[in-house]
């Protein structure tokens, strides 16, 4: 806004800011057209990055032309489905086999308990209550064991002085007889703890000193990372300090042996007695505190509690029952062990959980019915050929010396329960007697599954899936159809050089429906006749219906034509290709290796390679020039060339916006000046005039 004092009109009477207006117009005209050219450049930076699309996408297309899998799909026949099935990758050999017999299918190992779980069929056990609470009902009662089974979850902080460990809290004193269990990554670790031992990639060192234990793993451990463990204390304990706020403390798990807890408040001492409801209540003295839940391991405090025990430290010790049990399987992996804890406060399910999540690959299973557990192995196979344990998969402990809840009260005796599968599938494939542990297996890229046992032979036969590639070249071709219409359409867009764009003052004269009909005209035929598009067309044609002369090609399809594709008939169309299918489905299916090679052949030369090879690198070149010359969406103005314009067209519109503002003030201060004049002189005349009247 210009600061000089206007005054408009008042002596003249005449419309000042009217005639500075059309003053103003004609001189903006060389303004109008810089904003036009600039106009017309954005326009032409947004039509060449929409036709850059199809470039890269065109581009993506014959990046996966030029993978094998676009020419190898293989289809399978199988003369009896319901005893053999197949499937067949890419790199199969094309072909037939013959499995003559399979004289036993693959069996995944199954383990059923000996006896019914329950004292009484008409009150079994329940699957969702606390082991604790049913402890009558199991026919063979549970053996207890008194400590703590904590679960924690350790978050590795990313030691810089030893980044292979991992320090934290034990939440009691850890009971050495019972291996820690760790977890990470869904990976489950075997704990050493002696530390001359050599740490594989499997195993975890364990150490403890001063409440804290430290595992070690052989590689470094990345800051953030969870780690799972599990492991049993000989009282579990817990430490708080006591705020205004402290309302509640939850222990690390339930169904607490109450004559084992201890708890101190800062100096005092906490004694329970018999609450309500299976509580027990909590005093300093005679005042009570709160209330424990041996049930949930919760303690709730009165409402007072924070405000007057504010800052004191609270250390809690407390047990609960707990049982334990051993399983091991043979696997695929080898050997497998797994110790598993289990309080009194968990369930049936809990403990299927549990081992159903385990790293054993097992499927631990409770039949209502039967009141029975089976196990099985996930996978199938026979893992345990050996003499070892005899020959079984699953090993359950045989220890009839010591009590495990597995054998004992669940009834997996280890010896008379019986274990059925964990066979392998033996079979006859081209005469050759063979085995495999599992029913689905894979030979020279052919997959495998066997359905039955059978002694009549069945073939699977392996061919080209001519439909697959078909439709891959198909879609090869549809894509660079596509192309050449978006580029061809350009190339022929009419332009209207009547239409520029228009000025602000222009629009507000026009309906929104006139103002977009004249922009489509404004806009049209920007890149008409453009060489960067025009040079890219004629490079793919020609690059398309030359020969590809490779030695690898045979000579009766070394070009599209000879394979059913050609251009067609119009040439206004600028060179689009279509597809004669029956052609294109002989050539495949006769010379399947040459109409691979016709489009991803590669070579020294031009002439040598593909035609998928060649199109890339031209379109990898056309594209590249595009964004030399109109940029990305992520580009600044200053890295591409109409962007450059630009900022010297907004340059320029700045510098004429400052001349004519200065021209408008010269205007203003002209007109001013003669208002003036022409007040002064009015002021003289009205002063004579008054003077001659007077006398």
């Amino acid at each position: 806004m210009s600061s000089i004092q206007r005054i408009t009109g008042l002596a003249s009477g005449m419309d000042i800011d009217s005639i500075v207006e059309k003053m103003m117009t004609a001189a903006k005209q060389p303004l109008v057209k810089l904003q036009q050219q600039k106009q017309i450049l954005e326009w032409q930076e947004e039509d060449y990055r929409t036709l850059n699309q199809k470039y890269f996408d065109f581009r993506s297309t014959l990046s996966n032309m030029k993978l094998t899998s676009k020419y190898r799909a293989r289809t399978t026949t199988s003369s009896n489905e319901s005893y053999v099935t197949a499937t067949a990758a890419n790199n199969a050999s094309l072909g037939s086999t013959t499995i003559q017999s399979v004289k036993q299918l693959a069996t995944a190992a199954t383990r059923v308990a000996e006896a019914p779980i329950s004292t009484d069929s008409s009150n079994k056990v329940d699957l969702n209550q606390s082991l604790w609470k049913q402890s009558g009902n199991f026919r063979r009662s549970i053996e207890w064991s008194q400590g703590g089974v904590i679960s924690d979850t350790i978050t590795a902080k990313g030691d810089s002085t030893d980044p292979t460990s991992v320090t934290f809290d034990l939440k009691g004193t850890l009971n050495s007889n019972m291996p820690m269990n760790v977890k990470m990554n869904g990976k489950t670790y075997e704990v050493m703890t002696d530390p001359s031992v050599t740490l594989s990639d499997n195993q975890v060192l364990l150490t403890t000193a001063g409440g804290q234990a430290t595992l070690k793993f052989n590689s470094n451990i990345s800051a953030g990372t969870s780690i799972s463990v599990e492991y049993v204390v000989d009282k579990a304990t817990k430490s708080a300090t006591v705020s205004s706020d402290t309302k509640s403390i939850q222990l690390d798990f339930g169904d607490i042996i109450t004559d084992s807890f201890t708890m101190t408040v800062g100096n005092n001492n906490v004694s329970l007695s018999q609450g309500t409801d299976g509580n027990m209540n909590l005093f300093i003295g005679s005042t009570q505190i709160g209330t424990l839940n041996p049930e949930t391991g919760k303690i709730d405090f009165n409402s007072d509690f924070g405000s007057i025990y504010s800052g004191s430290a609270i250390q809690i010790s407390y047990q609960q029952n707990y049982t334990s049990f051993n399983l091991k399987t043979y696997t695929s992996s080898g050997l497998v062990n797994g110790n598993f804890y289990i309080g009194a406060d968990k369930t049936l399910n809990d403990v299927i959980s549990k081992v159903n999540n385990s790293n054993l690959g097992l499927t631990m299973y409770y039949d209502e019915y039967k009141d029975m557990f089976t196990l099985t192995r996930k996978e199938t196979g026979n893992f345990n050929s050996s003499s070892s344990v005899d020959g079984k998969e699953i090993i359950i402990s045989s220890d009839t010396d010591t009590y495990d809840f597995l054998r004992d009260t669940l009834k997996f005796s280890g010896s008379t329960d019986t274990e059925h599968g964990g066979t392998n599938a033996v079979f006859n494939i081209n005469g050759l007697d063979t085995e495999r542990t599992s029913n689905t297996f894979t030979i020279s890229g052919v997959t495998y599954t066997l359905k039955s046992e059978f002694d009549s032979p069945v073939t699977i036969s392996v061919s080209n899936d001519v439909d697959t590639i078909y439709n891959n070249i198909k879609n090869f071709v549809d894509q660079y159809n596509s192309l050449i219409d978006a580029v061809q359409s350009k190339l022929n867009e009419d332009r209207y050089p009547d239409y520029a764009p228009l000025t602000d003052d222009q629009r507000k004269e026009l309906t929104d429906t006139q103002q977009d009909q004249w922009d489509k005209k404004a806009r049209s035929g920007l890149l008409r006749n453009d060489m960067t598009l025009k040079s890219s067309l004629s490079n793919m044609r020609s690059l398309i219906y030359s020969k590809v002369n490779n030695a690898n090609i045979s000579s009766e399809y070394n070009q599209l034509s000879s394979i059913g594709i050609t251009t067609t008939s119009d040439w206004l169309e600028g060179g689009k290709l279509e597809i004669n299918e029956d052609k294109l489905k002989a050539a495949i299916q006769n010379d399947p290796d040459s109409v691979e090679l016709l489009f991803r052949a590669t070579g020294s030369t031009t002439s040598e390679k593909g035609i998928v090879q060649r199109l890339y690198d031209s379109v990898n070149n056309t594209y590249n020039t595009i964004v030399d010359k109109a940029g990305k969406s992520t580009y600044v103005n200053t890295q591409f060339t109409i962007g450059k314009n630009i900022n010297d067209l907004t340059d320029k519109i700045r510098d004429m916006n400052d001349k004519l503002g200065k021209l408008e003030d010269r205007y203003y201060a002209q007109f001013t000046a003669m208002e003036q004049a022409i007040q002064k002189y009015n002021s003289q005349y009205t002063y004579l005039s008054s003077f001659f009247s007077n006398s």
